[in-house]
């Protein structure tokens, strides 16, 4: 297993979602087609396919050890303060992809001018589309991964993210440290913001006797998750 960073980049068209996801997405199906909104996400949609920006990828670390009872994942000598919940569902894990992965900056800077504007409507369901395109992004790269590590006669887990499933936020910086340099294009706050917003880091754990579980969206309170909203809707 290498630790260079394997790097993907995206056209909008590999990772678009369908307007029929957005309004999923969001809650609202049944959308005829001359309502305003759906209107206004075929026609984004279509002004989209041109931009750039989308990217991502992972770096594979091999040096790790699972702490499911103090709720630590410790990499490299950095110790991720996961929670119990996480590190139960990595318990088997040997290795872990940690992983980046954006949208670009199209989508902050329209959603913040349609915001400006008053284009609420629109701002929302522009930011709809932001969030499922850096997540489909990632799903290309998470098969990718998991293609690799099958031949390795290895199985992957679901991917986690600090500031979900009980995962501290301020370890977002770690996950930075360890993925080090990399052509993404992804910088942090110092409230461990990223930019651009549509973007996503993690881990994805790495095993021979590793068990893929589903989320644990049914014992979650966080309604603003995103996986939650994409478990929910399939």
């Amino acid at each position: 297993m290498s630790e260079s960073f394997h790097f993907f980049q995206f056209s909008f068209k590999d990772v678009a979602p369908s307007s029929d996801e957005v309004f999923q997405f969001i809650n609202s199906t049944g959308i005829e087609d001359e309502h305003p909104s759906k209107v206004f996400v075929l026609e984004i949609l279509r002004e989209l396919e041109n931009i750039e920006g989308i990217s991502g990828g992972y770096k594979i670390k091999r040096d790790i050890s699972v702490s499911r009872k103090d709720g630590l994942i410790i990499v490299d000598n950095e110790d991720l303060h996961t929670g119990k919940q996480i590190s139960g569902y990595l318990k088997d894990a040997t290795s872990l992809a940690v992983f980046l992965c954006t949208a670009g900056p199209v989508f902050t800077k329209t959603v913040n001018t349609l915001n400006r504007n008053g284009d609420i409507m629109e701002a929302f369901l522009l930011d709809a589309i932001g969030s499922l395109t850096v997540e489909k992004a990632m799903d290309i790269i998470q098969e990718n991964l998991t293609d690799e590590m099958k031949k390795e006669e290895m199985s992957v887990s679901n991917r986690y993210s600090p500031g979900y499933c009980n995962w501290e936020l301020n370890d977002q910086k770690k996950i930075f440290s360890l993925i080090g340099s990399n052509k993404v294009g992804v910088s942090l706050t110092d409230t461990c913001l990223m930019i651009p917003e549509k973007s996503v880091s993690g881990i994805i754990g790495i095993g021979n006797v590793l068990q893929k579980y589903n989320y644990g969206c049914k014992i979650c309170n966080n309604s603003s998750c995103v996986y939650r909203k994409i478990v929910h809707d399939k």
